[in-house]
């Protein structure tokens, strides 16, 4: 019963959703428009009605709004192509032809606009936090890799005491103990 006390607290119903295969009893003679042919079926043409679309004034301000406010771009590309999908403008096909470029369109319409810090992706400061990450180990590691200097050991004679010297000299090498 607690499940259902969730339900009435948020205002939905579970049980209001299409039943299975209500999609097929719908009446032929009105489709739905992404059931009909679409409007554009050339990357070049759809690329254009996108420009149009994302210049238009209200939307253009909404959009970069949007973008100040750190919103993925590629969320809001997957909601615009969704979009003209849904209203019948472009088949599925065409909508994953269009991903790439109208990313690119939305990096340059925030760069026009000054925005620089936008972000292309959720995971991006994630990413490039572990990128940098990754880059500093492998300096770490490439700086322990190096040859010693030929002076080095006079270095060590000069700074260690004689006690200490020995010892390390007597430790086993690594390829002694069967490490590399």
């Amino acid at each position: 019963m607690a499940d259902l006390d969730m339900f009435e607290e948020f205002g939905t119903d579970p049980f209001d959703a299409p039943i299975p295969g209500e999609s097929l009893t719908a009446d032929p003679s009105n489709p739905k428009p992404w059931e009909q042919p679409p409007e554009f079926t050339d990357v070049n043409e759809a690329l254009k009605e996108l420009f149009l679309l994302m210049t238009d004034d209200d939307y253009y301000i909404e959009l970069l709004e949007l973008i100040r406010n750190d919103m993925p771009l590629d969320m809001l590309t997957q909601t615009i192509l969704f979009q003209g999908y849904m209203l019948g403008k472009w088949n599925t096909d065409l909508m994953l032809l269009l991903i790439e470029p109208t990313l690119y369109l939305l990096i340059g319409l925030a760069e026009h606009n000054r925005i620089f810090d936008y972000v292309v992706y959720t995971e991006e400061k994630d990413d490039l936090e572990e990128y940098e990450l990754k880059e500093m180990i492998d300096d770490d590691i490439a700086r322990m890799k190096r040859k010693p200097r030929p002076d080095a050991n006079k270095n060590i004679e000069n700074v260690l005491p004689e006690s200490l010297l020995s010892q390390v000299r007597s430790a086993p090498m690594a390829a002694e103990m069967g490490e590399e």
